[in-house]
């Protein structure tokens, strides 16, 4: 039986801390996964060590498609682009995700195809299963860019914007920091993708998807720094998130065949980052922004000239 969202009798979030339970509840079918999963916020198979529950994993993220999709995901095509909206519907997002999991959960769920299933096991055989793998991995890194939040928790979202209830400015830059520190991990793995032989369109893609992540980012910021007239704190945050951008610049030169890998893409996630300093430096006064003068204008001087031009 397959239950409208509305009938569900409780918040899975909830159960945030009860990772077991919402692994469980992964299987009952489409509505539950659908709504589990987006609150899931470790990797979805970090409790699959049994290959067969890897398997009926695999088989439920499978049923939620259509024959379309199916035909979709099973392309022998590997270079297929990632269509504009999302042709899954079993996940919001996934912010931890390991792609040779969905590899070795593929490959399980192919060898547990009933052998009756000669077209359907012949479709993802061979170098096809790798395919499914990768398009599988886009899919759910696809997801991505629907996170409004990008790893600020649901206690927060309620907090700030059901509620009404004003979060502590300490708490909230904690929370901005850590997904900064996501935004570094999100570049880490699209290298990983495309050192593992992601086509460069593929990364490209994945690191728009970043991007959009950073841009609601910023709206979130520019609405905290209006809210929360002042500026101090976001002033010690300055501090804290040059290293930071550092590192996300680093990822390019360590992890990545710098003259392949589409850099220009990174550079806008790396402008989109620095926005973030321009909306917070608006609202700082001239005071507090030569205090920045220092460890702002080695890093970033076209961003801090912008920064001063935008105070004048």
């Amino acid at each position: 039986v397959i239950f409208e969202t509305k009938h569900l009798f409780f918040n899975p979030s909830r159960l945030l801390d009860e990772q077991e339970v919402l692994h469980n509840l992964l299987f009952v079918n489409w509505t539950w996964c659908l709504n589990v999963l987006p609150i899931l916020w470790r990797n979805p198979f970090l409790l699959c060590q049994q290959p067969e529950n890897r398997v009926k994993l695999v088989n439920t993220f499978v049923s939620c498609l259509s024959d379309h999709d199916k035909a979709f995901l099973t392309s022998r095509n590997p270079d297929i682009e990632i269509r504009p909206e999302p042709v899954t519907k079993y996940a919001n997002y996934i912010n931890v995700l390991e792609e040779k999991n969905i590899i070795e959960s593929v490959n399980s769920w192919y060898e547990q195809l009933p052998k009756h299933s000669k077209k359907e096991k012949k479709a993802v055989s061979g170098t096809e299963a790798t395919v499914v793998s990768a398009i599988l991995f886009k899919m759910f890194v696809e997801r991505s860019k629907h996170i409004k939040w990008f790893n600020l928790d649901c206690d927060l979202i309620n907090a700030k914007w059901y509620d009404g209830t004003i979060v502590h400015q300490d708490y909230m830059a904690d929370k901005i920091l850590k997904s900064v520190a996501m935004h570094q991990q999100s570049l880490e793995r699209l290298a990983i993708v495309f050192n593992s032989g992601g086509t460069p369109a593929d990364t490209t893609e994945l690191a728009k998807l970043v991007v959009e992540c950073i841009k609601v980012q910023g709206r979130f910021l520019r609405d905290f720094v209006i809210e929360n007239a002042g500026g101090e704190e976001f002033a010690e945050m300055h501090y804290a998130l040059k290293p930071r951008v550092n590192s996300l610049k680093r990822v390019g030169y360590t992890q990545c065949d710098f003259a392949k890998f589409p850099w220009t893409v990174g550079i806008e996630i790396l402008s989109q980052v620095e926005e973030l300093y321009l909306i917070a430096c608006t609202n700082l006064r001239d005071s507090q922004l030569k205090q920045l003068e220092g460890p702002m204008e080695k890093p970033f001087p076209e961003f801090y000239y912008y920064v001063k031009k935008g105070l004048e």
